[in-house]
């Protein structure tokens, strides 16, 4: 169907890619306001059985692009095949996580179909039936509202972590519809010859179910042990606000906010953190937030669900012992 909205899911080993998910979060709810229908679109090669599983699971029809060429990824490969699914589908919005991935082939795409990319956007609003995307700039001080021109498709690559995921289990019949796209020998510039995998050094907290954050309220490093000890206990991932990695009581990878890492947690508790603006847009949209801090009027609390006004040293280790006591 012309006009609809699509989601452009990035997928390894068989498994589609949580910023996909959050993309299918955030295309749901365009839907629902625009009036429009939304499926979601794969490329690759024997990739029917993940479409399958994909489908049961979110409920929508999942349109595989299918060409050998498209077994690993190339970005002159992913180009033709979305150009043409794109001139002959004339969908209204393309959807997309902002990952490497996408950040290689995006722009070309964007040129092939000319039309334009708004990158790496945060929040979104609706004026009149248009659609203003949110960035972030100047290190997340300023955000800045970008609408698209022109006629669609509309391209738009999300944050990771700042929408929520639709990560459900609704046990559908799944709805597949399989296409054979051709690729041209001549536009393949590249060739895959291995795939390794990088030694993973950086801490990714973008997939952490728990995270126990600190902030300046501990006073310092050695205080800052608490939030680690209460992390171990919970099974958590440790997150940092900025004064913290700034006073090199954690390195710089643990740090949460707009400088930082955006996280979509089950849980997000957070201990002695004031909450500046920056620092909430990197947690906000978190399942559960629990805001532990002394002061009644902190900015934190606007956004918990579940707020302690007390002393973290007092807190925490009542926290630590009720954890210990219930993990196996």
């Amino acid at each position: 169907m012309a006009g609809r909205i699509v989601v452009l899911g990035e997928h390894r080993d068989g498994r589609l890619k949580k910023i996909s998910w959050e993309a299918m979060g955030l295309g749901r709810k365009l839907a629902a306001e625009l009036g429009k229908d939304l499926c979601l679109a794969l490329v690759g090669s024997d990739i029917e059985g993940l479409a399958r599983e994909v489908s049961r699971r979110s409920g929508l029809e999942v349109v595989v692009l299918a060409n050998d060429r498209c077994r690993h990824y190339t970005p002159e490969a992913y180009c033709e095949v979305l150009a043409e699914y794109a001139r002959t589908d004339d969908p209204y919005l393309l959807l997309l996580g902002h990952t490497y991935q996408t950040m290689d082939f995006a722009p070309t795409l964007a040129t092939m179909l000319d039309r334009g990319l708004i990158p790496n956007c945060v929040d979104y609003r609706s004026t009149d039936g248009q659609l203003l995307w949110v960035r972030q700039v100047f290190n997340g001080k300023l955000n800045l509202e970008v609408s698209a021109k022109g006629d669609p498709p509309y391209l738009v690559s999300l944050q990771q972590g700042a929408f929520p995921a639709s990560e459900e289990d609704l046990k559908v019949p799944p709805r597949v519809e399989q296409r054979q796209v051709g690729v041209a020998e001549g536009v393949l510039r590249r060739k895959l010859l291995e795939v390794m995998e990088a030694v993973q050094t950086k801490v990714d907290l973008s997939q952490a179910e728990i995270i126990v954050a600190g902030g300046r309220g501990l006073g310092s490093q050695e205080k800052f042990q608490l939030i680690l000890d209460l992390a171990s206990a919970l099974g958590a991932g440790v997150g940092a606000s900025r004064p913290v990695t700034d006073g090199g009581w954690l390195p710089k990878e643990h740090q949460i906010g707009s400088s930082g890492q955006t996280v979509t947690p089950r849980l997000y508790i957070a201990c002695g953190i004031s909450g500046a603006i920056q620092h909430l847009v990197g947690m906000s949209n978190s399942g559960c937030i629990v805001a532990i801090n002394k002061d009644p009027y902190a900015p934190i609390f606007q956004v918990a669900d579940y707020g302690i006004v007390g002393d973290v040293f007092q807190v925490v280790p009542k926290l630590i012992e009720i954890a210990r006591e219930m993990r196996p």
